[in-house]
């Protein structure tokens, strides 16, 4: 998408974008991520397994890195406050759920420790490289206002987010905690019925002579299905 202001769509949609003028929100965005990130670090060593713990570790400091990555180069735009306060304080629910969810329980399974890794792994590259193929295909100028279709996005609309909830369900997964699968749910729930209509309403309005098209021919979220 192009370094433009999202404006109010009428339906409820409150995409904004404002050109980045400095690195403070960013700045901020990390300090909290490595606070959120120490936090749960102190919770897994003190009380969860070693490999589990290694593990559940492991995956807070790819997830991190990849949010401040986006942060700081994937997105042209300054970060909301929304992005600074509800969005790290729901990641530290989340982060919070797990290790709890962990605590006390026994050694990782081999079956738990390459299925958890597999999803995780395998959700991770479905929102980075998608991210990646769009941002590149974006930078080309003569792709400047189109909507962009190719890559993993043509298999999902939102391919990023359906990414999200696979890692996010190989981590409860790695957590050995059953109610843990409210995480999955829930983040697939946030997308499915509240992110992606706010974000196409948005997109129908820019992309008007291409999005109809996209459409007809592409799920929303979950490849084939929805």
């Amino acid at each position: 998408m192009d370094n433009a202001q999202y404006q109010d769509m009428g339906s409820g949609a409150t995409f904004r974008r404002t050109a980045r003028e400095s690195t403070i929100r960013a700045n901020m965005f990390a300090i909290e991520c490595a606070a959120v990130l120490i936090l749960y670090w102190y919770f897994l060593q003190s009380y969860v397994s070693w490999k589990r713990c290694s593990l559940l570790l492991l995956f807070g400091i790819v997830y991190m890195a990849r949010l401040n990555i986006m942060a700081r180069w994937l997105l042209p735009r300054e970060l909301a406050m929304e992005e600074l306060t509800v969005v790290i304080a729901w990641i530290a629910c989340i982060l919070s759920s797990i290790s709890i969810g962990a605590a006390c329980r026994g050694e990782i399974s081999f079956l738990q420790f390459w299925l958890a890794l597999v999803l995780y792994s395998f959700g991770s590259w479905l929102n980075s490289w998608s991210e990646l193929q769009r941002k590149w295909w974006k930078a080309k100028p003569e792709n400047k206002g189109r909507c962009y279709t190719l890559g993993l996005f043509a298999w999902s609309r939102n391919i990023n987010y359906f990414g999200d909830v696979i890692l996010f369900a190989g981590w409860a997964i790695a957590s050995d905690c059953w109610w843990n699968v409210w995480v999955p749910v829930a983040m697939g729930a946030m997308f499915y019925f509240y992110h992606i209509p706010d974000k196409e309403a948005y997109l129908s309005e820019r992309y008007k002579s291409e999005w109809p098209g996209y459409v007809s021919s592409t799920k929303s979220f979950i490849p084939f299905v929805c």
